[in-house]
């Protein structure tokens, strides 16, 4: 058993050292980084990223090694690295309004993945989403990419918060049925989860556990 499947198990702390682990981190570990650093954020405690001219130094000359590969939405206030407390590296974010999963964001998410090696896939929705209030209103015109993707996943689901956990459920539910995300899903061990960030306290919701 590695260490962090330890960790995992035993609850043990992490330290600064354990969040520059690289892309080959269990999906269950790098799913309890994120608890724990969504912990920290909550709770205002001081936990140190490594942001210096080193560590930009490292990653541009030996590439990034991410843990995890948030998909949230474009929302200024939903801001994944903060949320979860992390450094230069350690996330492979892809923002898009409604935190949707269209051919783009797949195909980056795919790369993060297949190239990258990332073994978990987090769909982060939020709460008092403004893509989502749009498709509950029935807003088209220039969103209605947006919109009517958002729409189509509602149904018939108008209180708000449902809304954000059924649309990242959806969004979820679409990497998963990608050939690829599947193939890793069977053999690597890849894991894809959804969650909801409370805009109003900072809390993440985990879903489906």
């Amino acid at each position: 058993m590695s260490d962090d499947e330890t960790k995992v198990l035993t609850g043990a702390g992490y330290t600064a050292d354990d969040y520059d682990g690289d892309a080959h981190v269990p999906a269950a570990a790098a799913l309890e980084r994120l608890r724990a650093g969504n912990r920290i954020y909550v709770e205002a405690l001081d936990h140190e990223r490594d942001l210096s001219p080193e560590r930009i130094a490292d990653l541009f000359e030996n590439g990034q090694r991410p843990f995890a590969c948030v998909i949230t939405c474009a929302d200024s206030r939903v801001v994944p690295e903060h949320i979860f407390m992390t450094g230069l590296g350690e996330l492979f974010v892809i923002r898009v309004a409604g935190n949707i999963v269209g051919p783009i964001e797949l195909a980056s998410a795919i790369y993060a993945c297949e190239h990258l090696h990332t073994r978990l896939v987090l769909v982060l929705g939020h709460t008092h989403c403004g893509a989502i209030k749009a498709a509950l209103d029935g807003e088209a015109g220039p969103v209605a990419a947006i919109t009517g993707r958002i729409a189509e996943a509602l149904g018939e689901v108008r209180d708000p918060y449902e809304a954000s956990v059924v649309n990242a459920r959806a969004a979820a539910a679409a990497l998963a049925e990608s050939p690829e995300l599947a193939r890793l899903m069977a053999e690597h061990d890849l894991d894809i989860r959804c969650a909801v960030y409370h805009t109003h306290c900072g809390v993440v919701d985990f879903l489906g556990e």
